[in-house]
């Protein structure tokens, strides 16, 4: 055991996986019982609260129940009053009996208790009838158990109702006892008959709450009394308590439930669950040992192989064998070289790129200080000798000649840019006088940064390519914001580009950046290629064309 636990020990000290493997075991162990523990808790209280809404709907059943029986004894009153074939109501023939030992006396007091026996056993629940005459405190009655109201000492209290009362209801022993107040609806004042007391075994409502177990009691109790449904004498002290109110009366339906029952129930529960998380811990050792094998293996094959690369040779990819977490850290090795690869051809692309552009737009300026110097001479002789049209034609081609010799920055400002574009337009302009052209720049938006030489290129194109003299050709040059992102509109009313054409250009457009099969010429497509290459591949040149209508060009740049 020792050797074990010391061999357990050196193996924390010197491998990464030992220590993860020991310590991840005992902090899942530690939480796993916790949390079992928490859970035996939560479900012991889940189990308690539960039974207690469990008793406490059967106490709304049996509530329910009580209810039923007091309008069904409610009922009884109304049939008082109804007539009989001799067209007088039992209620006339009480009024009208008078206590003597006539036939006709003996005649109608047994057909009064005849009718108080069928009433009786319309529910095999109910014990006795009485109805007291107030008059006279005479009885009319039929007992069917030994159960007669008229033994209890406080008989006379009972019956003696206050002016606004017509129901009372005492509890006592196993009978519930249901006064009611007898008033005549035909006399002048309505005027008090008497009372009608009913007395009704309590055990319909044990049938009612059929769940009722050894282990519970119900009581009922108002201000009258009280009484209890089950032994109270053989009921254990340590219980739980549930308690209703009836709406309709002041009656309170109480349940004792006794907690022993309960106890032995969550005693099973939580010896069933430590058995649970036993199992569970035990499961947890095993897996957690053959995941930390299988991990440990896929470390050591990892490792080797980043080892076995060294600088200067050619680079072999890690091999990946499944698609997991380690499969992270493979494949990011290998994403990282290529993407190194990669940055390094774009830089280089971007810059091979931008010098193209640059030779391409000097080209033939074998001495550019000297040509602009030898342009500002013509611009004053023009001058001299009244040319002023061709003095301001050399000035501007001066102007953007000595830009592109003074601006050896990528970025420029549209105000920068759109500047020097207006300036090739009017020299085209004395090659096409037909030719208009307008620019919308707001002010808001000169001062944002763009690729050097984006838009003359495309304009450049225009005139290689979209002039048509049958018509005057007007080119419209648009900035605007959209989208959150800023979009150059170079329009004409030109030649339009052959579909077969456009659909070369939108695919050439549409090609990878390092696509071999890019035509490295400079123009759309050059465009095009140093913007995605700049800002990524979301940016760049859109074309629309319709031959013989014209053609809309919309470069996309970031909104900086």
């Amino acid at each position: 055991m020792f050797r074990y636990l010391f061999r357990i020990f050196q193996l924390m000290r010197t491998s990464l996986f030992a220590k993860v493997f020991i310590t991840t075991i005992i902090i899942q162990s530690c939480v796993i019982l916790a949390l079992g523990q928490l859970n035996i808790n939560n479900v012991g209280k889940m189990i308690e609260n539960r039974e207690m809404e469990y008793d406490r709907n059967e106490l709304i059943s049996i509530k329910d129940a009580y209810n039923l029986k007091l309008n069904q004894i409610r009922s009884f009153v109304f049939s008082l009053f109804s007539e009989s074939n001799q067209s007088e109501s039992m209620l006339r023939k009480i009024e009208r009996y008078k206590e003597n030992d006539s036939m006709d006396g003996i005649r109608l007091k047994a057909e009064i208790e005849q009718f108080f026996e069928s009433m009786a056993y319309t529910d095999e629940k109910i014990s006795a009838i009485v109805f007291t005459r107030k008059s006279d405190k005479y009885n009319f009655s039929f007992v069917k158990k030994s159960s007669d109201p008229r033994i209890l000492p406080n008989f006379l209290e009972m019956t003696a109702f206050e002016e606004e009362q017509f129901i009372k209801i005492y509890p006592y022993k196993n009978q519930l006892f249901f006064i009611l107040k007898v008033n005549d609806p035909l006399s002048p004042k309505i005027s008090n008959v008497g009372s009608l007391i009913i007395s009704m075994d309590a055990s319909f409502m044990e049938k009612r709450g059929s769940f009722l177990k050894e282990n519970s009691l119900i009581e009922l109790k108002n201000e009258n009394g009280s009484l209890m449904i089950g032994d109270a004498s053989k009921f254990p002290d340590d219980h739980f308590i549930a308690e209703v109110k009836n709406e309709v009366d002041d009656m309170i339906f109480t349940i004792f439930i006794s907690k022993d029952q309960l106890k032995q129930s969550l005693l099973k529960m939580r010896k069933n669950q430590w058995t649970i998380l036993s199992v569970v811990v035990l499961l947890n050792l095993f897996v957690a040992f053959y995941v930390s094998k299988r991990l440990s293996k896929r470390v050591k094959v990892l490792t080797r192989n980043m080892r076995g690369y060294q600088p200067g040779e050619s680079f072999k990819p890690i091999p990946v064998m499944k698609n997991d977490e380690f499969t992270i850290v493979e494949k990011s090795f290998n994403q990282l070289t290529f993407k190194l690869t990669e940055y390094i051809q774009k830089e280089y692309i971007l810059e091979i790129k931008a010098k193209e552009t640059e030779l391409y737009l000097l080209h033939s300026q074998v001495n550019p200080h000297f040509l602009s110097n030898m342009l500002e001479i013509l611009r004053m002789q023009a001058i001299q000798e009244d040319q002023y049209e061709i003095a301001e034609a050399i000035y501007e081609l001066s102007e953007i000649f000595r830009w592109n010799i003074r601006n050896k920055e990528m970025l420029v400002t549209l105000f920068e840019e759109i500047y020097y574009v207006e300036l090739y337009l009017k020299l085209q302009k004395i090659r096409f006088p037909k030719m208009t052209f307008e620019i919308r720049l707001p002010e808001e938006l000169q001062n944002r940064s763009v690729i050097k030489f984006t838009v003359q290129p495309i304009i450049e194109n225009i005139f290689k390519h979209a002039m048509d003299k049958r018509k005057e050709v007007h080119i419209l040059i648009e900035v605007a914001e959209l989208n959150h992102a800023l979009h150059v509109i170079i329009q004409d009313n030109g030649k339009g580009i052959p579909e077969e054409k456009l659909l070369a250009l939108l695919e050439q457009c549409e090609m990878p950046l390092f696509d071999d099969k890019i035509l490295p010429n400079i123009g759309i497509v050059n465009v095009n290629s140093r913007i995605r290459l700049m800002y990524g591949d979301e940016y760049g040149l859109r074309i629309s064309s319709c031959q013989n209508v014209g053609t809309k060009v919309c470069l996309v740049f970031p909104n900086t």
